[in-house]
């Protein structure tokens, strides 16, 4: 503690000449949203070279050997399931490294792994999921998979061929965790992203039909637990107030700079708990789809504490949110970052003088604003404070 206080003092010497003014985030404004695809995924993920996709692989494939495993820790939901505080993320991975990403977590620990039908990689997912359930490196009642409805299927009688697709594409049974991904509701049809003269088109349905429609998965067991995924505490409010069935997770951006503890206070109020992305500043994510904002993980306040407590800036920014209660979504394709994602799990939890000094750094500002993808919808969720 008395280290840490040291370190404290002496970022507040040499923070004001290291750091950008906190109240300006960033100058150009945000890029304009990318052309719709013709294919299931509106995620672009970029290829990597042929000689560091060999590298990568090797490095994954020997990722137990080299860097052991970790037991991921469980937290209860509200509904009685146990969700591991991590969970692999694969929006945006390399195409040809989604199958050995996934098998080389499972192989370090990870037992969650978060995936959607417009990341366009659930069939490589589904293979490293059998691969590992077949060599018994781990069982299915192990695995907390969380898969999530996309936009253009949230009309009643949509919801279950959507879920029944994502299921046959991972092959499985079931799914642990179901997420509407995003409240607006876009036009039916299979282009993800429906534009005519460039202009989205929006469905007359509503995410509450979505939720109705999750509801009749978990009757039928396609889907163990529901949840929401970029929900404001009006939208949450009203799927709790008019389900039959209760939300467990609000899935949404937290990093320092979007501290969301007026939403967590909130959800928390009505037993939902905060999933989180873009914990790290989701430097890899193409620019495209962010707001253009600074990663949290480059600020100065970060890179000194992390030095101060011995640990990375990516296992800080993972401890401080598994020390506020939330579960965390984590992306890489490197074993070696994978590894250390899963560490900070079991590391000791931070001293409440750090959290505060990170919550400090809260401006309210988001790396992911849905610009062009449904930013005019009348249920946009970001026009309100939380």
């Amino acid at each position: 503690m008395k280290s840490l206080r040291a370190v404290l003092v002496i970022f507040i010497i040499v923070y004001s000449k290291l750091s950008p003014s906190r109240s300006v985030v960033s100058r150009a404004p945000p890029p304009a949203a990318p052309a719709p695809r013709s294919t299931v995924s509106v995620e672009q993920p970029a290829s990597a070279s042929t000689h560091e996709l060999q590298q990568r692989l090797h490095e994954l494939r020997a990722a137990r050997a080299q860097y052991g495993a970790v037991s991921v820790p469980r937290v209860e939901l509200s509904d009685g399931a146990r969700m591991p505080v991590l969970a692999l993320g694969t929006a945006n991975l390399p195409p040809e490294l989604v199958t050995a990403v996934v098998s080389a977590a499972i192989e370090l620990g990870y037992r969650a792994v978060d995936t959607a039908p417009v990341y366009g990689n659930e069939r490589e997912v589904g293979r490293a999921l059998r691969d590992k359930i077949a060599d018994g490196t781990v069982t299915r009642s192990e695995l907390f998979i969380i898969s999530k409805l996309w936009s253009t299927s949230h009309r009643r009688d949509l919801v279950e061929p959507a879920c029944r697709r994502s299921l046959e594409a991972l092959g499985l049974d079931y799914v642990d965790l179901y997420l509407i991904h995003n409240p607006m509701s876009f036009k039916e049809g299979p282009n993800p992203i429906p534009k005519i003269a460039n202009v989205l088109q929006y469905s007359e349905h509503d995410y509450l039909e979505a939720w109705f429609g999750i509801e009749g998965l978990v009757k039928k067991g396609l889907v163990r637990s529901a949840g929401l995924s970029n929900f404001n505490s009006v939208q949450v409010e009203r799927v709790v107030e008019k389900g039959r069935i209760k939300p467990v997770i609000n899935q949404v951006e937290c990093h320092p700079y979007l501290s969301q503890l007026r939403l967590e206070e909130f959800c928390a109020a009505r037993r939902v708990r905060l999933s989180c992305f873009g914990v790290l500043g989701s430097k890899g994510t193409p620019g495209d789809y962010t707001s253009g904002l600074a990663p949290a993980i480059d600020d100065p306040l970060v890179t000194v504490l992390a030095a101060g407590l011995g640990v990375t800036p990516a296992q800080l920014l993972i401890s401080y949110q598994l020390r506020l209660g939330r579960t965390v979504v984590v992306k890489s394709s490197r074993a070696s970052h994978l590894s250390q994602a899963a560490a900070a799990t079991v590391a000791a939890p931070l001293d409440s003088a750090t959290v505060a000094a990170l919550s400090a750094l809260n401006r309210n500002k988001r790396i992911f604003t849905f610009k062009g993808m449904g930013d005019t919808h009348k249920n946009y969720p970001f026009r309100i404070p939380f």
